[in-house]
């Protein structure tokens, strides 16, 4: 006789049952409407209440966000440089490069570039610098702030990040700042990023800290209220990548609402290499 599948399900069984790790489910139940129920410290859930749940989603409210993303950007171009400045200034980059020196060698892509805030900084470390991004109006800006200062080993592609328009092992070092938390899923994101570094090659990821802030869910396009350290490092790790860390930058984000809400909210650095076969 078959064995029934067991219906009240733990923590584990509900993570191996969606196949992901149990700090992503908990992550899961604070930022969606899943199915459960906590008694006393532990969660239970209804295997057919889960499938029930994962059978309602709606792939199009994920390409509604991600696009409401694009379309935030391409609006804020104009004006991103000065609002970039209020948040965190040259503190973040100066910061990051100190500890993730480039060689003068180095082939770097800069994913979600922006306006070039990172990729200039990049182009005069590096031999050269792919800037993606998938605003056209970021990268307008971001062409013009580079031709001021004739940087010509920066190379400006539009594309998603979740499939990177670049080959396979082309690059020494993937830089992401201030992207993930733009990303409804970071994973897609990482899994490029290991494939596009050449073994041996780093990932160097700046992002906000997991916070309170809601509000940055409407204002600032923001698909996720920051990450935690240790299941960043754990993602990485899943994604393949070893010597990973994950560690406090040393500088804040600042930003504000439109009702006068201010958010102060602490940067992560987080790295990874691609192994050597």
């Amino acid at each position: 006789m078959e064995a029934r599948e067991k219906e009240v399900l733990n923590l584990d069984e509900a993570s191996m049952l969606f196949q992901v790790s149990t700090k992503t489910l908990l992550k899961m139940l604070r930022d969606e409407a899943i199915p459960a129920r906590k008694i006393g410290r532990e969660w239970r859930f209804s295997r057919t209440a889960l499938m029930e749940w994962l059978a309602s989603g709606n792939s199009l409210d994920y390409a509604a966000a991600e696009a409401g993303v694009k379309e935030y950007f391409d609006q804020l171009a104009p004006e991103y440089d000065e609002t970039r400045v209020k948040c965190y200034g040259s503190a973040l980059r100066d910061i990051l490069l100190e500890k993730a020196p480039v060689a003068e060698s180095a082939v770097v892509a800069d994913i979600g570039t922006g306006t070039g805030y990172l990729a200039k900084a990049l182009a005069r470390k590096a031999s050269h610098v792919y800037a993606v991004d998938v605003s056209p109006e970021m990268l307008a800006v971001a062409r013009r702030e580079m031709a001021k200062e004739s940087l010509g080993n920066v190379e400006f592609i539009e594309g998603d990040a979740n499939e990177l328009p670049l080959a396979d092992a082309a690059v020494d070092m993937v830089f992401a700042n201030m992207l993930l938390h733009h990303i409804a899923d970071p994973g897609l994101a990482l899994a490029q990023f290991f494939r596009v570094l050449k073994p041996g090659g780093q990932v160097v990821i700046a992002d906000i800290e997991e916070h309170p802030h809601a509000w940055t869910k409407k204002e600032k396009s923001d698909l996720w209220q920051g990450f935690d350290r240790d299941e960043l490092a754990q993602w990485l790790t899943e994604s393949g990548f070893v010597q990973v860390k994950a560690e406090e930058l040393g500088c804040d984000c600042c930003t504000t609402g439109s009702k006068g809400q201010m958010a102060r909210i602490k940067v992560l650095m987080a790295t990874g290499v691609k192994p050597v076969a």
